[in-house]
C-alpha cells in the first residue's frame, strides 16, 4: 500500500513539473525592420556626417571625456547597466522630450507637446529649427524634420530623444520605438541614432552585443576626419559608441578631471574597454584613470595613422581602489623587470601581461617601451599584431610604432 502512494506521489511531482515547465515563455527580441520614419533621409550603413559637439553634444548633466588623446567635446549620457530577466523594469524617464505623455500637461517645460497620433503612450516634443534643448536625467535630444506629423507646431522641425542603452538598456529607446539613423532638420548631412516609432534598429551587430553585455552607451556617428595639415589621411571611427561611465560599476576619469566621463571608441573598442574593467573590477578597482581614446593624429616621425585615429586605443594611467589607495604608473611601475618587488607594481604588470595574454588588446606598451610611455599604458587593437617574439619584457606585442 505505502508503495502505491509513493507511486501516486511520483506521478503528481512529474505531472507538475512538465506543467510549469510548458507554462514558461521564452522572452522574444523583434527584430523586425518596422520602424516609422518622419521627414528623415535614414540610412543603414551609418556612412554619413558627424555630430556637430560645438553645438548640441553637450549632455543630459555628465561630463564627457575632454583631454589628452581622447580630447573631444561630446555628449553626456547616464544609466544603470543591465539587469537579469528577474529584476524590475525601470520607467521611462518623464516630463521631457521623448517621454510618454496623455496630453501637454505631461510635457513639463516650455513649449511642451505631447504626439498621441502614431505614438505609442504618446511622445513629448517641442518645435526646433535645428537644436533641441538637454535636461539632467534624460536622453540627449535630436532636432528632425517634422514633415509630415499631424501637428502643425511641429511641421517644421521637432524634437526626439537619442539612442542610449543606459537609460534603455534593452533596444536604446523606449517599449514600441525602435532606434534609427535620422538626419537633423535643415541639416540633412548630420545624422545619428534616434528613437522613432517602429520595433526597427540600424543598430549593427557588434553593438547589439555590446548592449546584450549590460554595457551603456549612446551609438553615434562620425564624420571622418583629418590630422591637421594632412587632408589625404582619413581618420575614421567603425561602429563609434560613446561608452557611459560607470561601465560595470567602475568610473572613467580623465587623469586631469575631478569628475567621470564617458568615453569615445570604436565598437571594438568598447568591448576590449569593458573587458578590461570587467578584469580589474574583481580586485577592487573603483575607478579607471585615463589620458584619452580617440586622437585624429599621425604618429610621430611616421607616415602611419595612430590607432587613436580610429578610437581603437586608450592611454591607462592607473587605477583608484575602493579603499581609497592609487596605483599609476608614473608612481609605482618598475622598469626593466618581469618580477616587480612593490605591490602596486606588481598589480600594473600582472594585470597588462593578463589583458595581453587573454587577447584583450592586441598591443600594449609598457613605461618600458620609451620615455613617452612613462605614464601609461598604450593599449590598442592593431589588426594582425600579437606576437610575442621580441618582447625581452620590455613590451607587450612588436610594436610597429613608437606612438
Amino acid at each position: 500500500m505505502l508503495d502505491k502512494v509513493r507511486e501516486v506521489e511520483m506521478r503528481v511531482a512529474v505531472f507538475l513539473l512538465v506543467t510549469l515547465c510548458a507554462c514558461k515563455k521564452q522572452k522574444q527580441v523583434d527584430t523586425s525592420d518596422d520602424a516609422v520614419e518622419f521627414g528623415a533621409d535614414s540610412s543603414d550603413d551609418g556612412s554619413t556626417a558627424g555630430d556637430d559637439p560645438s553645438v548640441d553634444d553637450t549632455g543630459s548633466g555628465l561630463p564627457v571625456d575632454t583631454g589628452g588623446a581622447g580630447g573631444d567635446d561630446g555628449e553626456g549620457s547616464g544609466g544603470d547597466d543591465e539587469g537579469g530577466d528577474d529584476d524590475p523594469v525601470e520607467p521611462p524617464p518623464e516630463g521631457f522630450i521623448g517621454s510618454p505623455c496623455g496630453s501637454d500637461d505631461d510635457c513639463e517645460y516650455d513649449g511642451g507637446v505631447c504626439l498621441t497620433e502614431g505614438f505609442p503612450e504618446g511622445h513629448c516634443s517641442v518645435p526646433c529649427d535645428r537644436v533641441c534643448p538637454d535636461a539632467d536625467g534624460h536622453p540627449i535630444t535630436f532636432c528632425v524634420d517634422g514633415t509630415g506629423l499631424p501637428d502643425p507646431a511641429l511641421s517644421g522641425g521637432w524634437c526626439i530623444s537619442r539612442c542610449s542603452f543606459g537609460y534603455f538598456p534593452g533596444d536604446g529607446c523606449r517599449e514600441d520605438y525602435g532606434c534609427r539613423v535620422e538626419a537633423r532638420y535643415a541639416e540633412t548631412s548630420t545624422e545619428t541614432y534616434a528613437c522613432v516609432p517602429g520595433e526597427g534598429t540600424d543598430l549593427s551587430s557588434c553593438q547589439m552585443e555590446l548592449a546584450e553585455r549590460g554595457v551603456g552607451f549612446e551609438p553615434t556617428i562620425r564624420a571622418i576626419d583629418h590630422p591637421d595639415g594632412r587632408p589625404d589621411k582619413d581618420c575614421e571611427i567603425i561602429e563609434p559608441v560613446w561608452v557611459d561611465t560607470p561601465l560595470f560599476g567602475v568610473d572613467l576619469r580623465y587623469v586631469d578631471s575631478e569628475e567621470s566621463s564617458r568615453v569615445l571608441a570604436g565598437c571594438d573598442m568598447a568591448h576590449a574597454l569593458a573587458d578590461t574593467v570587467e578584469d580589474v573590477g574583481p580586485y577592487g578597482v573603483s575607478t579607471l584613470l585615463h589620458i584619452g581614446t580617440y586622437n585624429c593624429r599621425m604618429i610621430s616621425g611616421s607616415e602611419s595613422l595612430s590607432q587613436h585615429s580610429f578610437a581603437n586605443a586608450i592611454d591607462i594611467y592607473g587605477f583608484e581602489f575602493d579603499d581609497g589607495h592609487r596605483w599609476t604608473l608614473v608612481d609605482d611601475w618598475e622598469h626593466e623587470t618581469t618580477e616587480p618587488v612593490s605591490e602596486g607594481a606588481r598589480f600594473l604588470y600582472d594585470a597588462s601581461r593578463r589583458w595581453y595574454d587573454d587577447y584583450i588588446w592586441n598591443i600594449i606598451l609598457t613605461p618600458n617601451f620609451n620615455d613617452a610611455h612613462d605614464n601609461h599604458f598604450h593599449v590598442d587593437l592593431t589588426p594582425d599584431y600579437h606576437d610575442l617574439s621580441i618582447t625581452s619584457g620590455r613590451f607587450y606585442g612588436p610594436a610597429p610604432y613608437r606612438d
